[in-house]
Order: C-alpha cells, then sequence, then structure tokens
C-alpha cells in the first residue's frame, strides 16, 4: 500500500481544481465517483495512524472482518457513499486525532469502529438525515448489531466534544 505524498497530492488537487473550472456544474461528489481508490486508501492510511492497536484477533468478531482496505471499499461501495462524505469522515478522523491521548490504544477493530462512527456523522451532517445508517446497519450486521454502531456513533462525537 502506498501512500499519497505531498506532491502528488497537490498535483492531484490542482488536476481536480482545472475540471472544476472547466466544469463548473457538475459537483465533485460526481466527478470523484469513479475514481475513488486512491481516496480509500488515504482513508485507510489515516485510520492506521491515528492510534495503536493490537495485532490479535481476540473475539470471533475479530475473525470474520476482513483487512482494512477491503472493509472500508466494501462499506463504501455497497452503502454508495460519495466522496464527499468520506472527505468530511476523514475531517472528523483528524479532528479526532486531535483529541485522543497520546498514550491511547486500541483493540484489533478499533480501525474499522472508528471508520465506521465517522462515516454515519459525516453522512449525516452532509445530508441532514439518516439515509446511509440504514444500509450502514444492514452491510455490518453480522458484525455489529444497530445499538453498537449507536455507542460507536456517541463516543466518537465524546471524543471530538461535539454536544
Amino acid at each position: 500500500m502506498t501512500t499519497l505524498g505531498p506532491s502528488l497530492v497537490f498535483q492531484n488537487a490542482y488536476q481536480l481544481s482545472s475540471i472544476l473550472d472547466k466544469h463548473p456544474s457538475l459537483s465533485l461528489s460526481l466527478k470523484l465517483r469513479g475514481s475513488t481508490d486512491r481516496l480509500i486508501s488515504y482513508t485507510v492510511c489515516t485510520i492506521r495512524q491515528l492510534i495503536q492497536c493490537s495485532n490479535q484477533k481476540a473475539s470471533y468478531q475479530h475473525m470474520l472482518l476482513p483487512d482494512l482496505h477491503t472493509f472500508i471499499r466494501h462499506v463504501y461501495r455497497q452503502c454508495r457513499l460519495t466522496p464527499t462524505v468520506l472527505v468530511i469522515a476523514l475531517i472528523y478522523l483528524l479532528r479526532l486525532k486531535k483529541n485522543l491521548h497520546s498514550n491511547a490504544r486500541g483493540e484489533y477493530d478499533t480501525p474499522y469502529k472508528f471508520f465506521l462512527a465517522s462515516v454515519m456523522v459525516s453522512s449525516k451532517y452532509i445530508e441532514d438525515c439518516v439515509t446511509h445508517a440504514p444500509s450502514i446497519y444492514r452491510i455490518v450486521s453480522p458484525l455489529y448489531i444497530p445499538q453498537e454502531l449507536n455507542a460507536m456513533e456517541r463516543s466518537f462525537l465524546g471524543v471530538l466534544k461535539v454536544k
């Protein structure tokens, strides 16, 4: 897995900016819909850098989890998320990192929970409704029940100090 360096990010941002200038009627989400692999990879790298987590799959639930990249790509595609939702989720994740204690540690599935909570919060912020929540519940139902997802979201907002 490769990470996006500052020069590559700047280059991609410049290219995107020139596309937006040529076609102002298109939304950013529509323009990026076909090329989300880099955004998903960047999201995976960001989440992995948030907190040190155990590599041990301690529960049956952990055994069911695919690798993080596959999980994020699957949720993204199956729930029909937009790139905008993912970018807002990244912003929330970066805010989360600022509020986490430097010695914080997580379980094996903590990165998965961070992703799910950030996507649920960002989709509600973007769309001002719960359009994606039922599809997220459905996709991850073998792993997490709705009450667990709601608890993840509340904890996530608590660390972000959102009232």
